[in-house]
């Protein structure tokens, strides 16, 4: 079985950047969603607040990206007009 531990992580990220879906909004419940290594993030504008909305979906993150933590959590930055806002 081929492992991704022995997989320099930098050609890990690169293929997961170029492998990168986008599904547009085709009915009312559903939102524009780019995929990147499994997770999944939805960015809209909700019409009743004229709010720009993100959710970010990390049920189905690729093993590889997930820490070994008791929870396997998956870093993630965020950053607002290039100010990061959220890290973890």
């Amino acid at each position: 079985m081929n492992s991704s531990s022995h997989v320099d992580p930098r050609a890990l990220a690169d293929t997961a950047n170029r492998a990168a879906t986008f599904e547009p909004m085709t009915n009312e419940d559903e939102r524009p969603t780019i995929t990147v290594a499994g997770v999944h993030v939805a960015l809209y504008v909700d019409p009743a607040s004229r709010q720009v909305r993100v959710s970010v979906d990390l049920d189905d993150t690729e093993p590889w990206l997930l820490r070994t933590d008791k929870d396997s959590t998956v870093p993630m930055r965020i950053c607002v007009q290039g100010v990061v806002t959220f890290e973890g």
